[in-house]
């Protein structure tokens, strides 16, 4: 039998999987609010999660189901010249709605300009105009035609600019009663400074979605269905162990569902061995992909902070971390602080701490 593995699980960055799970309440709270109106906060999304939870899958998701219901989308991913790929995005996806009007848009204070045809800018108005200028001709071009806009940003880097520009600009247009909708995505520590940034207090009555593990029943069912599209059995230990395994974490589900299948190519049973060794490989992988990712922007004391906490294999008590590092109780308070805010760890009770990314503790005693 012909194995569709890549169908199946796709466990890579950017890619979005043939079916998402234990996300529903959230794709639902997405939509729901492409209908509410003009200016309500859920008309704002920030999803928020360390790398390997599914912030990209989910954006691609929104992207798609605005695209359903009447909006032109720009997906991006925040950099330097973001702000001209939104505008080249809604163009371009939007350009078919438009093709037909040739109709001169009264510009700003810059005298008559606006549309030369379709969403293309008249050359005066590409010089002379702004973004948020720009973006506001291209609601109003995109609204006489029926459509609205959705602006979706990937990877958002606190102390940007590029990010000020938008989340103004967005602030701005919805005053304007222009029907724009923005979803943003990021890590705990870039969405925090985002947040505290003094230029944008406004987002933090954003609707903030802090992405959690999947549910074990959800990664259970669905491993059962898939393993058996593929003609594959597996007893009911093999599955739980594997279920266990994933700890919730999105990146890991689709990694060891991709490595069952992988090992199991060659027969029709999914044995508990090759459970294990799946698990083997996927935590592997892990080391490249999320725990030095995690781990290099974190400065030599984090990094220490995260190895006297490492040698508990389960939760770790603050005073136990304090006594290991020799430090003072408000130097252990900083870099906790420092440490939940970047996603790698999290309070799990009064004292205690433990990782948030699953096995890098393992991985900070050199267990595998």
């Amino acid at each position: 039998m012909t194995i569709n593995n890549q169908t199946a699980y796709l466990p890579a960055f950017g890619n979005k999987p043939g079916q998402i799970i234990g996300r529903n309440t959230i794709t639902s709270s997405f939509l729901e609010a492409l209908s509410l109106p003009i200016g309500h906060r859920n008309r704002a999304t920030i999803l928020i999660g360390q790398r390997g939870t599914g912030k990209t899958t989910l954006l691609l998701e929104f992207t798609d189901l605005a695209m359903t219901n009447g909006f032109i989308p720009a997906r991006v991913t925040a950099n330097d010249d973001m702000l001209n790929e939104i505008i080249q995005a809604i163009q371009v996806n939007g350009a078919k709605f438009a093709s037909g009007s040739k109709q001169k848009v009264k510009g700003f204070s810059v005298g008559a300009l606006g549309f030369s045809f379709g969403l293309t800018f008249t050359d005066e108005a590409e010089v002379q105009l702004g973004f948020r200028a720009k973006l506001e001709l291209l609601c109003e071009e995109l609204e006489r035609h029926g459509k609205q806009i959705a602006i979706l940003v990937d990877e958002i880097q606190p102390n940007s600019p590029q990010v000020r520009a938008l989340a103004t600009s967005y602030q701005y247009l919805v005053g304007e009663n222009k029907s724009i909708v923005i979803a943003m995505a990021g890590l705990p520590a870039s969405i925090s400074s985002v947040l505290n940034d003094d230029i944008l207090t406004f987002l933090n009555r954003a609707n903030k979605v802090y992405l959690e593990p999947l549910p074990f029943g959800e990664i259970s069912i669905n491993y059962s269905t898939q393993f058996a599209k593929q003609g594959k059995s597996i007893s009911a230990g093999a599955l739980n162990e594997a279920v266990l395994a994933t700890k919730g974490y999105p990146y890991l589900f689709q990694l060891i569902g991709y490595y069952v299948l992988q090992y199991a190519q060659e027969t029709d049973t999914i044995s508990e061995e090759i459970v294990k060794k799946a698990i083997g490989t996927s935590k592997r992988d892990m080391v490249e992909s999320i725990f030095l990712a995690a781990l290099n922007p974190l400065s030599e004391q984090d990094k220490k902070f995260l190895e006297a906490m490492s040698r508990d294999h389960d939760e770790s008590r603050v005073a136990d971390i304090q006594d290991r590092m020799k430090k003072s109780r408000s130097y252990i308070q900083t870099y906790r602080s420092r440490l939940i805010a970047s996603g790698v760890i999290a309070s799990v009770g009064r004292g205690a701490l433990a990782f948030a990314v699953p096995y890098l503790g393992e991985y900070l005693r050199n267990e595998f």
